[in-house]
This record gives C-alpha cells, sequence and structure tokens, in this order.
C-alpha cells in the first residue's frame, strides 16, 4: 500500500512542480514584456503585476509538496545530523506529523474560504475581475498535497523504525 500511495503521490507532485516550473517561466516572460512595454515604450501594463503575483502564488503553493518530496526544503541539518540514526528517524515522524496536522488546518480553512468565495461570488478589485476562489485554489492544493506528502514520509520513517524493506522507498 505504501508503494501505491508513494507512486500516486510522486506523480501528482511531479506533475505540480513541472506546472510550478512553467508557471515561473510564464512569469518570467511577462515581467520581461512589461519591462520592455515600460522601458522601451513607455507604455506600462495595467494587468502584468496583478498576474505576476498571481502567477508567483500558484507557482510556490503548488510547488512546494513536489520540492519537499525531494528533500529540497529547509531543515536544521546542524543539530539534526548529530542524532543517532534511529532518533532521526523518530525526529522525522513526530516533525511530519506536526506539519501534516497544520497542512489539514491550513486545507479544511482554504476549502471553506473558497466555498465561501463561490457563495458570494467575490471577484479581484483590479480591472480583470478574476473570481477569487481561484486566486485561492492554490492554498487548498498545495497543503492538501504537503500533507499528503508529509503522510507519506511518516509511512516511510515508521517503515524503516520497524524493519520494513527500505529498498522499496527509493
Amino acid at each position: 500500500m505504501l508503494k501505491v500511495l508513494r507512486s500516486i503521490t510522486r506523480f501528482c507532485n511531479t506533475f505540480l512542480g513541472y506546472c510550478a516550473g512553467f508557471g515561473i517561466f510564464a512569469m518570467g516572460l511577462i515581467l520581461a514584456y512589461e519591462v520592455v512595454m515600460r522601458g522601451i515604450f513607455k507604455s506600462p501594463t495595467i494587468w502584468v503585476m496583478d498576474t505576476a503575483i498571481y502567477l508567483f502564488m500558484w507557482t510556490m503553493l503548488i510547488g512546494s509538496a513536489y520540492t519537499l518530496m525531494l528533500g529540497k526544503h529547509v531543515k536544521i541539518d546542524l543539530i539534526f545530523d548529530r542524532f543517532p540514526k534511529k532518533m532521526q528517524l523518530v525526529l522525522d515522524v513526530i516533525t511530519s506529523a506536526m506539519a501534516a496536522y497544520f497542512c489539514y488546518v491550513v486545507t479544511t480553512q482554504a476549502w471553506k474560504m473558497i466555498q465561501t468565495s463561490i457563495k458570494l461570488n467575490k471577484l479581484t478589485d483590479n480591472m480583470m475581475h478574476i473570481p477569487v476562489w481561484w486566486i485561492q485554489l492554490p492554498l487548498l492544493i498545495g497543503f492538501a498535497m504537503l500533507a499528503v506528502q508529509f503522510v507519506v514520509i511518516i509511512l516511510e520513517r515508521l517503515a524503516s523504525l520497524f524493519g520494513c524493506d527500505c529498498a522499496e522507498q527509493k
């Protein structure tokens, strides 16, 4: 079961990671466009900054689980690496459980916020008038996938602690 969960999570996180990468590329293009329009043609746009901010939110939030999956989130290695391997596994389980719970809370609150935005038909107050729930959606997706990734980490560390086949984990 862990192998299936890990495989599905890896596929989803990788897909979202590539989407985040594409979003960063798109953000770079539209910001370069703004620089050219403002600097050369003296004709700044009214949509680029808001769009770049929305893209930034999307890319950072949906790419966070991919970053965690790759082990690239910030850690305090200076202290953590001094503990024995079993203690590191236990600490990973504890911190991942706390992080998963936090992600669960944020996910449920994001869901409620999105429901309210849809119910009230909220739109952005800029010229684009985008439905606000589209801007809130990456919070839900990002933290939901982070929670799932933390659960995978917990299960992997518990499998290692209790002597299950760890070769399957990589």
